[in-house]
Protein backbone atom coordinates (compact mmCIF):
# COMPACT_ATOMS: atom_id res chain seq x y z
CA UNK A 1 0.00 0.00 0.00
CA UNK A 2 1.44 3.50 -0.97
CA UNK A 3 2.05 6.03 2.12
CA UNK A 4 2.49 9.55 2.07
CA UNK A 5 6.13 9.56 2.76
CA UNK A 6 5.85 6.97 -1.39
CA UNK A 7 3.69 9.26 -2.90
CA UNK A 8 6.32 12.42 -1.80
CA UNK A 9 9.24 10.33 -3.09
CA UNK A 10 7.06 9.46 -6.09
CA UNK A 11 6.16 12.79 -6.70
CA UNK A 12 9.83 13.95 -6.26
CA UNK A 13 10.96 11.48 -9.11
CA UNK A 14 8.36 12.84 -11.85
CA UNK A 15 10.31 14.75 -14.77
CA UNK A 16 9.82 18.18 -14.58
CA UNK A 17 10.41 18.57 -18.16
CA UNK A 18 7.16 16.41 -19.22
CA UNK A 19 4.98 18.80 -17.48
CA UNK A 20 4.83 21.81 -19.80
CA UNK A 21 6.74 25.27 -20.91
CA UNK A 22 6.78 27.83 -17.81
CA UNK A 23 6.12 31.46 -19.21
CA UNK A 24 7.75 34.66 -17.57
CA UNK A 25 5.65 37.54 -17.59
CA UNK A 26 7.08 41.12 -16.80
CA UNK A 27 4.69 44.06 -15.18
CA UNK A 28 7.54 47.00 -14.88
CA UNK A 29 8.30 48.42 -11.71
CA UNK A 30 6.25 45.85 -9.59
CA UNK A 31 7.01 42.07 -10.98
CA UNK A 32 7.86 39.05 -12.74
CA UNK A 33 5.23 36.10 -12.68
CA UNK A 34 6.43 32.90 -13.32
CA UNK A 35 3.50 30.15 -14.39
CA UNK A 36 2.61 27.44 -16.49
CA UNK A 37 -0.56 27.33 -17.99
CA UNK A 38 -1.53 30.06 -16.00
CA UNK A 39 -1.24 28.61 -13.12
CA UNK A 40 1.04 31.18 -10.64
CA UNK A 41 4.40 29.16 -9.59
CA UNK A 42 6.16 31.96 -8.38
CA UNK A 43 6.35 36.27 -8.47
CA UNK A 44 9.34 38.01 -8.31
CA UNK A 45 8.69 41.37 -6.73
CA UNK A 46 11.11 44.17 -7.17
CA UNK A 47 8.48 47.23 -6.50
CA UNK A 48 10.63 50.52 -5.54
CA UNK A 49 7.88 50.97 -3.03
CA UNK A 50 9.65 47.76 -0.67
CA UNK A 51 13.02 47.79 1.03
CA UNK A 52 13.48 44.55 -0.39
CA UNK A 53 13.66 42.19 -4.17
CA UNK A 54 12.39 39.07 -2.51
CA UNK A 55 9.96 36.22 -3.61
CA UNK A 56 6.38 35.83 -2.70
CA UNK A 57 3.96 33.84 -3.00
CA UNK A 58 6.39 30.74 -3.27
CA UNK A 59 3.89 27.95 -4.57
CA UNK A 60 3.41 24.49 -5.29
CA UNK A 61 2.85 22.79 -8.98
CA UNK A 62 -0.98 23.40 -8.49
CA UNK A 63 -0.60 27.15 -7.34
CA UNK A 64 -1.01 26.38 -3.51
CA UNK A 65 1.00 29.26 -1.88
CA UNK A 66 3.51 28.56 0.95
CA UNK A 67 5.09 31.51 1.82
CA UNK A 68 3.36 35.10 3.95
CA UNK A 69 4.51 38.52 2.82
CA UNK A 70 4.61 41.26 5.27
CA UNK A 71 2.71 39.47 8.53
CA UNK A 72 1.48 42.02 11.15
CA UNK A 73 3.84 40.10 13.27
CA UNK A 74 6.90 40.85 11.58
CA UNK A 75 6.38 42.98 8.47
CA UNK A 76 10.02 42.43 7.16
CA UNK A 77 9.16 38.70 6.47
CA UNK A 78 8.95 39.05 2.70
CA UNK A 79 8.32 35.74 1.12
CA UNK A 80 11.47 34.21 0.23
CA UNK A 81 14.33 36.62 0.41
CA UNK A 82 18.25 37.03 0.47
CA UNK A 83 18.89 40.04 3.66
CA UNK A 84 21.51 40.61 6.49
CA UNK A 85 20.35 42.12 9.92
CA UNK A 86 24.29 44.06 9.67
CA UNK A 87 25.99 45.86 6.81
CA UNK A 88 28.40 47.94 8.23
CA UNK A 89 26.05 48.43 11.15
CA UNK A 90 22.97 48.74 9.09
CA UNK A 91 19.81 46.57 9.05
CA UNK A 92 19.08 45.49 5.80
CA UNK A 93 16.50 42.73 7.16
CA UNK A 94 14.34 44.20 9.57
CA UNK A 95 12.16 47.38 8.47
CA UNK A 96 10.19 49.44 11.30
CA UNK A 97 12.29 48.12 14.31
CA UNK A 98 14.80 50.81 15.84
CA UNK A 99 17.53 50.83 13.96
CA UNK A 100 19.60 52.00 10.89
CA UNK A 101 18.00 50.51 7.98
CA UNK A 102 18.96 49.81 4.37
CA UNK A 103 17.55 48.91 1.13
CA UNK A 104 18.14 46.16 -1.73
CA UNK A 105 17.42 48.48 -4.86
CA UNK A 106 16.78 46.79 -7.81
CA UNK A 107 18.52 48.42 -10.69
CA UNK A 108 17.60 46.40 -14.06
CA UNK A 109 17.14 42.87 -15.34
CA UNK A 110 20.02 41.55 -17.35
CA UNK A 111 17.99 38.86 -18.37
CA UNK A 112 14.66 37.32 -18.28
CA UNK A 113 13.65 34.12 -19.83
CA UNK A 114 10.85 31.64 -19.78
CA UNK A 115 11.92 27.70 -19.81
CA UNK A 116 12.37 25.12 -18.30
CA UNK A 117 14.07 26.42 -16.30
CA UNK A 118 12.47 30.12 -16.03
CA UNK A 119 15.67 32.83 -15.55
CA UNK A 120 15.60 36.02 -13.90
CA UNK A 121 19.03 38.19 -13.60
CA UNK A 122 18.54 40.92 -11.91
CA UNK A 123 21.22 43.48 -10.69
CA UNK A 124 21.00 45.12 -6.87
CA UNK A 125 22.55 47.69 -4.67
CA UNK A 126 22.21 47.09 -0.75
CA UNK A 127 22.08 51.21 -0.65
CA UNK A 128 22.06 52.81 3.05
CA UNK A 129 22.62 56.63 4.00
CA UNK A 130 23.16 57.36 0.51
CA UNK A 131 25.96 54.74 0.15
CA UNK A 132 26.10 51.94 -1.91
CA UNK A 133 27.52 49.31 0.46
CA UNK A 134 26.70 45.87 -1.69
CA UNK A 135 26.61 45.14 -5.66
CA UNK A 136 24.61 42.03 -6.38
CA UNK A 137 23.90 39.74 -9.23
CA UNK A 138 20.95 37.90 -8.26
CA UNK A 139 20.21 34.68 -10.58
CA UNK A 140 16.93 33.36 -9.82
CA UNK A 141 15.67 29.84 -11.43
CA UNK A 142 12.80 28.18 -11.17
CA UNK A 143 11.70 24.78 -12.32
CA UNK A 144 9.34 21.81 -11.66
CA UNK A 145 9.91 19.08 -9.66
CA UNK A 146 6.38 16.63 -9.58
CA UNK A 147 4.06 18.16 -7.09
CA UNK A 148 6.55 20.37 -6.26
CA UNK A 149 8.50 23.94 -7.48
CA UNK A 150 12.40 24.03 -7.15
CA UNK A 151 13.95 27.17 -6.93
CA UNK A 152 17.75 27.64 -7.65
CA UNK A 153 18.98 31.37 -6.22
CA UNK A 154 22.74 32.58 -6.88
CA UNK A 155 23.33 35.83 -5.23
CA UNK A 156 26.76 37.39 -5.95
CA UNK A 157 27.77 39.87 -3.72
CA UNK A 158 30.79 42.67 -3.95
CA UNK A 159 31.71 45.16 -1.64
CA UNK A 160 31.91 48.39 -2.98
CA UNK A 161 33.35 49.74 0.27
CA UNK A 162 35.16 47.29 3.28
CA UNK A 163 31.90 45.11 4.57
CA UNK A 164 31.26 43.65 7.82
CA UNK A 165 28.61 41.17 7.31
CA UNK A 166 26.70 39.64 10.48
CA UNK A 167 23.85 38.48 12.11
CA UNK A 168 23.93 41.35 14.12
CA UNK A 169 22.43 40.48 17.40
CA UNK A 170 20.40 37.56 15.75
CA UNK A 171 21.56 34.39 14.10
CA UNK A 172 18.98 34.59 11.25
CA UNK A 173 20.86 36.06 8.07
CA UNK A 174 21.20 34.98 4.42
CA UNK A 175 18.18 33.03 2.37
CA UNK A 176 14.86 32.96 4.72
CA UNK A 177 11.49 32.02 4.07
CA UNK A 178 8.36 33.01 6.06
CA UNK A 179 5.55 30.28 5.60
CA UNK A 180 1.87 30.88 5.80
CA UNK A 181 -0.31 30.23 8.88
CA UNK A 182 -1.45 26.73 8.24
CA UNK A 183 2.25 25.51 8.47
CA UNK A 184 3.10 27.10 11.95
CA UNK A 185 3.97 24.55 14.58
CA UNK A 186 5.44 22.04 12.03
CA UNK A 187 7.99 19.23 12.26
CA UNK A 188 11.49 20.18 10.93
CA UNK A 189 14.06 17.60 9.75
CA UNK A 190 17.67 17.71 8.07
CA UNK A 191 20.43 15.82 6.19
CA UNK A 192 21.79 15.03 9.31
CA UNK A 193 18.36 13.34 10.88
CA UNK A 194 18.15 15.90 12.86
CA UNK A 195 14.06 15.82 13.96
CA UNK A 196 13.65 18.86 16.52
CA UNK A 197 14.33 22.66 16.57
CA UNK A 198 16.27 22.29 19.34
CA UNK A 199 19.02 19.76 17.28
CA UNK A 200 18.42 21.25 13.87
CA UNK A 201 18.28 24.99 14.37
CA UNK A 202 21.82 26.11 13.83
CA UNK A 203 23.41 22.74 13.16
CA UNK A 204 25.54 22.90 9.88
CA UNK A 205 23.80 20.51 6.88
CA UNK A 206 23.43 19.87 3.37
CA UNK A 207 20.05 20.91 3.52
CA UNK A 208 17.14 21.49 5.95
CA UNK A 209 13.08 20.90 5.49
CA UNK A 210 9.79 22.12 7.08
CA UNK A 211 6.45 21.17 7.01
CA UNK A 212 3.01 21.24 8.16
CA UNK A 213 -0.80 21.11 7.02
CA UNK A 214 0.88 18.17 4.34
CA UNK A 215 3.22 20.80 2.93
CA UNK A 216 6.69 21.49 3.26
CA UNK A 217 9.68 23.02 1.99
CA UNK A 218 13.60 22.42 1.87
CA UNK A 219 16.64 24.20 1.53
CA UNK A 220 19.70 23.17 0.05
CA UNK A 221 23.16 24.16 0.67
CA UNK A 222 25.77 24.08 -2.35
CA UNK A 223 29.25 22.54 -2.14
CA UNK A 224 30.38 25.76 -3.77
CA UNK A 225 29.11 27.97 -0.91
CA UNK A 226 31.90 29.25 1.36
CA UNK A 227 31.55 28.44 4.66
CA UNK A 228 29.54 25.08 4.39
CA UNK A 229 28.20 23.66 5.22
CA UNK A 230 25.51 26.26 6.52
CA UNK A 231 23.61 26.52 9.78
CA UNK A 232 20.05 26.54 9.08
CA UNK A 233 18.26 28.85 11.41
CA UNK A 234 14.55 27.07 12.02
CA UNK A 235 11.55 28.07 14.01
CA UNK A 236 8.23 26.21 14.53
CA UNK A 237 6.28 28.43 17.53
CA UNK A 238 4.87 31.16 17.01
CA UNK A 239 5.19 31.04 13.58
CA UNK A 240 7.36 28.67 11.12
CA UNK A 241 10.79 30.12 9.85
CA UNK A 242 13.65 28.39 8.13
CA UNK A 243 16.89 30.86 7.06
CA UNK A 244 19.85 29.25 5.00
CA UNK A 245 22.54 31.54 7.43
CA UNK A 246 26.30 31.55 7.05
CA UNK A 247 26.54 34.19 9.16
CA UNK A 248 24.89 32.28 12.23
CA UNK A 249 28.29 32.05 14.41
CA UNK A 250 30.75 34.54 12.23
CA UNK A 251 30.44 37.23 10.39
CA UNK A 252 32.55 38.29 6.54
CA UNK A 253 34.67 40.63 6.62
CA UNK A 254 35.27 42.13 2.64
CA UNK A 255 37.45 44.29 1.57
CA UNK A 256 36.84 46.97 -1.06
CA UNK A 257 36.20 45.16 -4.43
CA UNK A 258 36.08 41.42 -2.74
CA UNK A 259 33.73 39.16 -3.83
CA UNK A 260 31.40 36.61 -2.15
CA UNK A 261 29.02 33.88 -3.95
CA UNK A 262 25.89 31.99 -2.39
CA UNK A 263 24.18 29.42 -3.73
CA UNK A 264 20.80 27.98 -2.36
CA UNK A 265 17.88 25.37 -3.45
CA UNK A 266 14.44 25.92 -2.32
CA UNK A 267 12.54 23.18 -3.09
CA UNK A 268 8.21 23.26 -2.19
CA UNK A 269 6.65 19.82 -1.81
CA UNK A 270 3.54 17.98 -0.85
CA UNK A 271 3.89 15.27 2.30
CA UNK A 272 6.23 14.55 5.20
CA UNK A 273 9.79 14.84 4.25
CA UNK A 274 11.22 11.94 3.00
CA UNK A 275 14.97 11.78 4.10
CA UNK A 276 16.21 9.56 0.92
CA UNK A 277 13.96 11.72 -1.32
CA UNK A 278 15.16 14.80 -0.49
CA UNK A 279 18.77 13.60 -0.27
CA UNK A 280 18.52 12.67 -3.98
CA UNK A 281 17.21 16.15 -4.71
CA UNK A 282 19.94 17.56 -2.92
CA UNK A 283 22.95 15.24 -4.59
CA UNK A 284 21.11 15.63 -8.45
CA UNK A 285 20.50 19.69 -7.59
CA UNK A 286 24.24 19.90 -6.63
CA UNK A 287 26.11 18.45 -9.33
CA UNK A 288 23.96 20.90 -11.31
Amino acid sequence: MATRRTFLAAALAAPARAQGPLQIDNTPGEKVRVSRAGVTLLEYRYSAARPKTYIHPLCLADGTPLTLDGPEDHVHHRGLMVAWSEVNGIDFWGEVNPARHGSIVHRGFDHLRSGPPAEIIERTEWVAESQVLLRERRTVRADLRGAGVLVDWTSELEAAVPVHLAAGTHVYNGLGLRVIPAMDGGDVLNARGSRTIEQANGEPADWCAYTGAGLGVAMFDHPSNPRRPHAFFVMRQPFGYLSAAPTFRAPFELARGARLRFRWGVLTFRGPADPAALAREFTQWSKS
